[in-house]
C-alpha cells in the first residue's frame, strides 16, 4: 500500500459541495415543514457490502443523525415526533426490537454519541437557545447534564476511546472541527483541529485512539484526511490525504484497518488501512450507492453491516 502524505496547503477554494452546505446549516435551520438536512422518511435499514438489504429496525419515521453503540447492539438516533414535530433522541435494541425515547425537551435534541464503554450519550441541544452539548446515562436514568457551552451551535461527532477527549464541528457556515476535553468547566475552550481558514467537518477516533478521520478542503478539494492523535498531550499532527477525488463522512471498521466513506457520486466506498507509526492507505474499492439524501450512517463493528434511514424502507 503507497503511503500518502499530505503537506497543508496555505490557501484552499471555497467549499461549494453539497455535503458541507447541508452541514454547515444549523439543526433549526429549515424554514416551515420541510424536513431538515439528512432527514429521510423511511425506515432505519441495514445494507450489507454489496448494497443489499439485510434488514430494518424501528418503525417507519423521520430519522436523521445516529451512533451506533460501542457493541453494535443499540442505536441512538435521532427521530421526528410524527405528533408534535419535536426532534428528540432515541434508543433502539436490535436483539429485542424495543425503541425507547431518551430525549424529551421541547428544544432539538441531535447528533447522539456513545461513550466508550457505552454507559452515556452526549448530544446537542438548542433547549439553551444556542446548540450547546449535553450528557446522560445511556439506560436513561438521571438528568441531562450540561457539558460544554459556547457561543457557537456544536454537533459532536466522536469520543476518544480513552473517555477524555472529544470531537464536534461547528454547526454555521463554513464548518470547523474542534477538538474539546470531556472534563472542565462549561466553557472551557476547545482546540481547532484545522486551521480555521478551511472548512472541516464530521471527524471521528480510530478505534485504537492514535488517529482522527475528518472531511475537509485543506487540500484545495473536499476530501477525506487523517491525522495522527497524541492521546496523552491531546494533539494532532499533520494531515495525511486518503481520498483523490472527493469524500465525506468517513467511519472506522472496529479493528481500524478500514475507513469508509461516501464518494461525491453517493458511492459507499472502502480504504484499507495500516495504522502503524504511519498510515498507509489502500485503493478505494466502491461498495454501493447510498440511497437519496443520506448524510448521516455508521457501520457495525465487523464493517459488514450499515445502517442509516432509507426513503420508502
Amino acid at each position: 500500500m503507497k503511503r500518502l502524505w499530505l503537506p497543508v496547503i496555505a490557501l484552499a477554494a471555497i467549499v461549494g459541495s453539497v455535503l458541507f452546505l447541508a452541514h454547515a446549516q444549523s439543526p433549526g435551520g429549515q424554514t416551515g415543514k420541510a424536513p431538515p438536512k439528512g432527514g429521510v422518511a423511511g425506515r432505519l435499514t441495514w445494507f450489507d457490502r454489496q448494497g443489499r438489504v439485510a434488514g430494518t429496525a424501528g418503525e417507519p419515521g423521520l430519522y436523521r443523525t445516529l451512533t451506533l453503540s460501542p457493541d453494535g447492539k443499540r442505536v441512538a438516533v435521532e427521530r421526528t415526533d410524527p405528533q408534535t414535530q419535536n426532534r428528540d433522541i432515541w434508543l433502539l435494541n436490535f436483539a429485542s426490537g424495543v425503541t425507547t425515547r431518551f430525549t424529551s425537551d421541547p428544544g432539538w435534541d441531535a447528533f447522539p454519541i456513545w461513550s466508550p464503554d457505552g454507559s452515556r450519550i452526549i448530544f446537542t441541544s438548542n433547549r439553551g437557545g444556542v446548540y450547546d452539548l449535553y450528557q446522560k446515562s445511556s439506560d436513561g436514568t438521571g438528568n441531562e447534564e450540561l457539558l460544554y457551552r459556547s457561543s457557537e451551535g456544536k454537533g459532536p461527532t466522536s469520543w476518544s476511546p480513552d473517555g477524555r477527549s472529544l470531537l464536534y464541528y461547528s454547526l454555521g457556515q463554513p464548518t470547523h472541527v474542534f477538538l474539546l476535553s470531556t472534563s472542565g468547566p462549561p466553557d472551557r475552550k476547545p482546540v481547532a483541529l484545522v486551521d480555521p481558514q478551511f472548512t472541516s467537518i464530521t471527524a471521528r477516533f480510530s478505534p485504537d485512539g492514535h488517529w482522527i478521520a475528518y472531511s475537509s478542503n485543506e487540500s484545495g478539494k473536499n476530501e477525506v484526511s487523517v491525522r495522527p492523535f497524541d492521546a496523552r498531550t491531546g494533539t494532532a499532527g499533520p494531515p495525511m490525504l486518503v481520498t483523490n477525488g472527493g469524500g465525506r463522512t468517513p467511519l472506522w471498521r472496529g479493528d481500524g484497518k478500514e475507513l469508509f466513506y461516501i464518494g461525491p457520486d453517493g458511492m459507499a466506498t472502502a480504504v484499507e488501512v495500516d495504522g502503524g507509526s504511519a498510515l498507509q492507505a489502500g485503493p478505494p474499492k466502491p461498495l454501493f450507492p447510498v440511497p437519496p439524501g443520506v448524510l448521516f450512517w455508521d457501520v457495525s463493528p465487523d464493517g459488514t453491516g450499515f445502517l442509516m434511514p432509507a426513503p420508502g424502507a
